[in-house]
């Protein structure tokens, strides 16, 4: 039963995805893009999130088109970001978003190490506050994709994922209660190693803060022992976003954003790799982890506006579930989250913008969200 439900629920999005883009179509120009200027930008930072509070770090990105790159060969980036925060948690992550020329290929991929003392409520759409208590651990995660255009916009490929996690403990519940570590599966740590197809349909016109188009990526991943995986379990992961210009007299002005994401896991599966609902991409307000479990089910929107020079605000409201395998989706346990933000340009050929937003979610949860780049 709870199988079928899986697909029924992929196959109503795909049918989804499919009326609303096969409309969408277009041709971009094969000359040489000689108007492209490559930029570099770094720069400290002070940044604020539910999960990390005050933090401190620096971040730079390179922005570059490929050499002899058209037109059509959207900007590729690097990206270094890195931070200590004032919960003793320290982040380093590189990614990298390449696109080469006539953008017949896609390399995408991150590379992080992260010592993260994090917020633990246990498993499940319902776990009680009074559950919380704070769990360390030291991770290393390495993924890289490889995609090939197979059609205008359409890339198919390969991904490989690395992850070990040790230095493991926890603290106290905070209700006093005893815990116990045999029900946290993965508590022990250990390595996830795995790969995965990938489909990707990106019509973005910019990768970093899109205005218009549509971004849709299905992925299957498997963690066998054989790989040298400490754990065996697959997941498969939908993100369908859609990108409308609501300016007419002014590109960009004001842009419309929509998401819609699944994650399924079966098997053995860490915490850690669970799906966590919350945190900065998606419902904004509620910490990342408060809930998590096997599987989740998230829509967003937001709204942005340019007002003048470089700024902007947004207004967002989104709306999720997690659930196992075994009682499949509540609709009782449904959270919705929401609030606003501004945004300060710092490249206006690319949209990338730096960003500050505030999320309320249940529970009287809300958090601060200072970063760089749209959440979706």
């Amino acid at each position: 039963m709870c199988n079928n439900y899986y697909i029924s629920t992929i196959a109503i999005f795909l049918l989804a995805i499919v009326n609303v883009f096969a409309q969408e179509n277009g041709s971009l120009s094969n000359e040489l893009d000689t108007l492209y200027k490559e930029k570099i930008i770094g720069y400290p930072f002070i940044g604020y999130t539910q999960e990390t509070k005050l933090k401190f770090g620096v971040t730079g990105i390179y922005q570059f088109k490929v050499p002899e790159a058209t037109f059509q060969t959207r900007s590729s980036n690097l990206t270094l970001y890195g931070y200590y925060t004032l919960e003793d948690q320290i982040r380093i992550r590189i990614t990298n978003n390449i696109f080469t020329n006539n953008e017949n290929w896609l390399l995408e991929g991150a590379w992080e190490y992260a010592i993260f003392p994090e917020m633990y409520y246990g498993i499940g759409g319902d776990t009680p506050k009074s559950n919380e208590q704070v769990i360390n651990y030291t991770k290393l995660d390495f993924r890289q994709q490889l995609l090939k255009k197979v059609s205008n916009q359409m890339f198919l490929g390969i991904q490989y994922r690395y992850v070990d996690y040790w230095n493991i403990d926890i603290s106290e519940r905070a209700d006093g209660m005893e815990t116990d570590t045999s029900e946290i599966p993965g508590f022990d740590g250990g390595k996830v190693s795995g790969i995965g197809l990938v489909y990707k349909w990106d019509s973005r016109d910019y990768v970093i803060a899109p205005t218009s188009g549509h971004y849709i990526e299905a992925r299957f991943e498997t963690n066998q022992s054989w790989m040298g995986s400490e754990y065996s379990f697959n997941r498969f992961f939908l993100d369908a976003r859609k990108y409308m210009d609501l300016t007419k007299e002014k590109e960009g002005k004001t842009v419309l954003a929509l998401q819609c994401a699944l994650q399924t896991t079966n098997g053995d599966v860490p915490f850690r790799e669970m799906s966590l609902m919350g945190g900065m991409y998606m419902m904004r307000g509620i910490y990342e982890g408060r809930y998590r479990d096997n599987n989740m089910l998230t829509f967003q929107a937001e709204v942005r506006q340019h007002l003048f020079w470089r700024i902007g605000m947004t207004g967002f409201v989104s709306t999720s579930n997690v659930y196992n395998n075994q009682d499949g989706f509540d609709f009782n346990l449904i959270k919705v989250a929401g609030g606003g933000g501004f945004r300060l340009a710092f490249n206006k050929d690319d949209k990338a913008s730096l960003r500050a937003d505030y999320g309320f979610g249940p529970e009287g949860n809300s958090g601060l969200y200072l970063t760089y780049g749209e959440a979706f």
